[in-house]
């Protein structure tokens, strides 16, 4: 139900998830990111917790193969879970379940997974891994973004994304820089909108504010956004 894009930004260190599903609000339960420690997905039959136990074992310095054997471990319904894993050293690993719907499955990159469940077919999960891996143009955030709408040329799932999300974490701060969603596309896919559509409107509105919102205006009472622009313009 769920195609995906867990990374590691090589040049930032920055950890990120873009995702898109038919079911509604997905960026409320599947994401999970820290920054400096990982970024984890937990989707098909989705699971917060192996989110939250996997990001404390990555913070220990386990890596994503350790972790994904200890979630089995304590986990009877395993295999009926999708979870992709990047570290903040960039090692990545995934797990696809035996019970995923067709298509199910992922493909493991250099500091990233791309992985999908109950797909139109494997060509999503291949051009999501192959947009990222490309490089493209734009920032970590855009590398996102494109990947999953690629995913979406690609077929998606068939009965289109009624949900959407995108976060993106920095080490050392501990609130996200970016952490956008649409939680119900409007309008819906079978009234002919699509939430991939909808993140993609929504990022290229907020995405060049968030550096202003997570750092800028902080400390700068004066700064307004006018004025962020402005000097962005100039600079």
């Amino acid at each position: 139900m769920t195609f995906t894009i867990v990374a590691r930004d090589a040049e930032t260190g920055d950890l990120g998830i873009c995702l898109a599903t038919s079911p509604l609000g997905v960026a409320s339960r599947c994401p999970h990111v820290k920054g400096g420690v990982a970024a984890i997905s937990s989707q098909c039959h989705s699971d917060w917790r192996h989110g939250l136990a996997g990001l404390k074992l990555a913070g220990q310095g386990w890596p994503p193969e350790q972790i994904l054997g200890a979630l089995r471990q304590k986990d009877r319904f395993f295999d009926y879970r999708q979870i992709g894993i990047v570290t903040a050293d960039g090692r990545a690993a995934a797990h696809s379940p035996s019970h995923g719907a067709v298509w199910t499955g992922h493909l493991v990159g250099e500091g990233f997974v791309a992985m999908g469940n109950n797909l139109s077919g494997a060509g999503v999960v291949g051009a999501i891994h192959d947009s990222f891996a490309a490089g493209g143009g734009g920032g970590f955030g855009e590398r996102l973004v494109q990947a999953i709408e690629a995913g979406y040329a690609a077929g998606g799932e068939t009965i289109g994304q009624r949900s959407a999300g995108l976060v993106i974490c920095t080490a050392g701060v501990e609130r996200p820089l970016i952490d956008i969603r649409v939680d119900m596309a409007n309008p819906l896919p079978e009234e002919g909108g699509d939430a991939v559509r909808d993140l993609r409107r929504l990022f290229d509105a907020y995405g060049p504010l968030a550096p202003y919102y997570a750092g800028d205006w902080l400390d700068n009472p004066e700064l307004t956004l006018s004025g962020y622009a402005a000097a962005r313009a100039i600079a």
